[in-house]
C-alpha cells in the first residue's frame, strides 16, 4: 500500500481533496482484504468509521504522544509511527465498543 505525499502547501485550498484522492486506494485495499476474510462492505465501512473517530478522539486528546516521558500516559514504547494494520484497526475497534 503506498500513500503519495502532499504535493500542495498547507493551507492549499484543495489539498484535503488531494489527500482523500492518496489514501483512497488504501482504503479500498483494506475493504478488499476484510470482504475475502468474510467481513461484510458496510459492516466493514461502519468499522472503518468507528475506528477513525476512536484515532481522532485520541489524537485530540494527546496530538503527539511519542513526545510523552516513558512511563506517563499510555504511551507504546514499541509504536512504530506507521498507520496500523487491519488487525490492528480490528483490535482498536473492538476495545471502543467493549469487546474482549
Amino acid at each position: 500500500m503506498t500513500i503519495q505525499g502532499p504535493k500542495l502547501a498547507t493551507g492549499h485550498p484543495d489539498r484535503d481533496v488531494h489527500c482523500q484522492e492518496s489514501i483512497q486506494a488504501t482504503m479500498q485495499q483494506i475493504l478488499a482484504e476484510a470482504n475475502q476474510q468474510g467481513w461484510g462492505t458496510i459492516e466493514t465501512i461502519t468499522a472503518m468509521e468507528e475506528v477513525l473517530r476512536n484515532l481522532r478522539h485520541a489524537y485530540d486528546e494527546d496530538p503527539d504522544p511519542a513526545e510523552d516521558k516513558a512511563g506517563e500516559g499510555e504511551v507504546d514504547s514499541g509504536a512504530s509511527g506507521e498507520f496500523p494494520s487491519t488487525d490492528e484497526l480490528v483490535e482498536a475497534l473492538d476495545k471502543g465498543r467493549g469487546v474482549p
